[in-house]
């Protein structure tokens, strides 16, 4: 059997890795898928599962040789866990993360020049849910994986990437990496924030009598609390543009209740609604 990639190694085998690795191993992708960690139990969950074929809790070890790597760590340590597969891997092999930030990350990798293969990815797809008993080989079919290449990124490179994430069943987009920041502070990380500052608005004792509206309103905000304080903290700029812009918004939802504006709540609920009823995903 052809493989189109020999050695495989996925930086953190949770929800992403691991769906990453059940895709890799369960289409013929990749001949050896090798996961890296620092908790031994879960690296042995993710064996358990089938997310990977074995298991390393050293970069330096997991990624020697491979011509595949996907860090998929928390965005403050990817450039980290980059720069140490950089050292080791093929040389002719592609290196990309999975982070929800990216221009901070681009520009690192750019400036320090670590590795040829590397261009930036962030998968439009995950889960409140963490951890690898969670992960699906299914999870990126139908959604979006947007790169971030640089304009000096070789045209053969972008497509090597794109070749990648559509083998996992996932459509590709090509953004710059401020693009990319300024459009998911507004589409991702906006909306975390928004369901965090619900719940966190909610009064205990009202949680026995709340209902669909509520819990699928701040479903994400059961999402990783540390993975989030990086996030934010690293799209900080773009992230409060998205609050200001937002606030605007707010703004006018309030003078039309507290002045009983009914044709323009009715309105802005159409409009919402409209919106709303454009998402196919």
């Amino acid at each position: 059997m052809s493989y189109p990639f020999n050695r495989a190694c996925i930086i953190g085998v949770g929800l992403l890795g691991g769906s990453i690795g059940l895709a890799l191993r369960q289409r013929g992708i990749a001949r050896t898928v090798v996961g890296v960690g620092r908790s031994w139990e879960r690296l042995q969950q993710a064996v358990s599962v089938g997310a990977i074929d074995c298991a390393e809790k050293e970069i330096s070890r997991g990624a020697a040789d491979a011509d595949l790597v996907i860090a998929c760590t928390p965005v403050q340590q990817i450039l980290s866990d980059l720069g140490a597969a950089a050292k080791v891997m093929a040389s002719t092999g592609i290196l990309t993360d999975v982070g929800s930030t990216k221009k901070s990350i681009v520009e690192s990798m750019q400036i320090a020049n670590l590795h040829p293969g590397f261009v930036g990815s962030h998968p439009m797809a995950g889960s409140d849910k963490s951890g690898v008993e969670h992960a699906s080989s299914d999870l990126f079919i139908g959604k979006t994986v947007i790169l971030t290449p640089l304009d000096s990124t070789p045209t053969d490179l972008r497509q090597r990437m794109e070749s990648f994430w559509q083998s996992l069943g996932a459509a590709t987009l090509c953004m710059s990496p401020s693009d990319h920041d300024d459009a998911v502070a507004r589409i991702s990380h906006l909306p975390h924030i928004l369901a965090a500052a619900l719940a966190r608005s909610t009064p205990l004792p009202l949680l026995h009598v709340a209902a669909g509206g509520w819990a699928s309103t701040t479903r994400v905000a059961a999402g990783d609390p540390i993975l989030w304080k990086q996030i934010v903290e690293e799209n900080r700029a773009p992230i409060l543009e998205a609050m200001k812009a937002f606030s605007q918004q707010w703004m006018e939802w309030e003078r039309a209740i507290e002045n009983g504006e009914s044709s323009v709540i009715l309105e802005m609920l159409e409009e919402a609604q409209r919106t709303r009823l454009r998402y196919s995903n």
